[in-house]
C-alpha cells in the first residue's frame, strides 16, 4: 500500500507539469508571427504604392494640361530659338513633371514620354517594351513629339517605384525590387496662338 500511494504522489506532482499551459502562447505566437508581420508589410507596401499611383495619375493630367493648352509648345518654340536641343526640351518637360510629384516621390526616378498623332489611331502602337540597362534606366530612348494644334497627344509617365519586401517585385520589368507605376493621359490640343 505504500508503494501505491508513493506512485500516487508522483503523479500528482507530474500532473501540474502536464497540464501547464503557459508556454503555449508563445509557441503560438511565433508560428504565427512572421505571416503576420509579412502580411501587414505587405498591405502597407501595396498602400503605399496605391497612394503614388494616384499621385503620378495627378501629375500626369496637370503635365497633359500644359500641353492640351499650348504652354509647353510655345515653350518649346522658345527654347528651340535660344539654342535647346530636343534632349534639353524632353528634359525640361520631365522635370516640370516633377514639380507636380508629392514629396515622397524622387525626381530620378520619374521617366516621361509624349506622342503626337492626327488621330487615334497613330498612338494604337504606341506601347514601349521597357528595356532596363545595368544601372537600372530604360534603356530605349522615350518618344518627346509635342504635336500642334488640332493633335491627339499622350503623355505617359513611368516611375520606379521601390518594393523592397513584396514578393512579387521580381515578376516585373525592373527587377531589384521596384515596381513600375505607369500613368497616361491622352488629350486633344486646343487651338492656340
Amino acid at each position: 500500500m505504500a508503494r501505491f500511494l508513493a506512485s500516487l504522489r508522483r503523479a500528482r506532482r507530474r500532473r501540474p507539469i502536464l497540464g501547464d499551459r503557459r508556454g503555449a502562447v508563445i509557441v503560438e505566437f511565433a508560428l504565427v508571427a512572421a505571416p503576420l508581420i509579412t502580411l501587414i508589410f505587405a498591405m502597407i507596401f501595396a498602400s503605399l504604392a496605391y497612394l503614388a499611383q494616384e499621385a503620378l495619375e495627378s501629375a500626369v493630367e496637370i503635365s497633359a494640361r500644359s500641353i492640351m493648352t499650348g504652354q509647353s509648345q510655345s515653350s518649346d518654340i522658345q527654347g528651340l530659338s535660344q539654342g535647346m536641343t530636343r534632349a534639353q526640351l524632353a528634359e525640361r518637360f520631365r522635370k516640370k513633371g516633377c514639380e507636380n510629384l508629392p514629396g515622397f516621390m524622387s525626381c530620378d526616378r520619374l521617366y516621361v514620354e509624349v506622342k503626337a498623332a492626327s488621330s487615334g489611331n497613330g498612338l494604337l502602337d504606341s506601347a514601349v517594351q521597357l528595356v532596363i540597362d545595368a544601372s537600372g534606366k530604360i534603356g530605349v530612348p522615350l518618344s518627346y513629339d509635342l504635336g500642334s494644334q488640332g493633335a491627339i497627344v499622350m503623355v505617359r509617365f513611368y516611375y520606379r517605384w521601390p518594393m523592397p519586401i513584396a514578393p512579387t517585385a521580381n515578376l516585373n520589368s525592373w527587377g531589384s525590387g521596384s515596381a513600375v507605376l505607369v500613368a497616361t493621359s491622352v488629350a486633344k490640343t486646343e487651338s492656340y496662338n
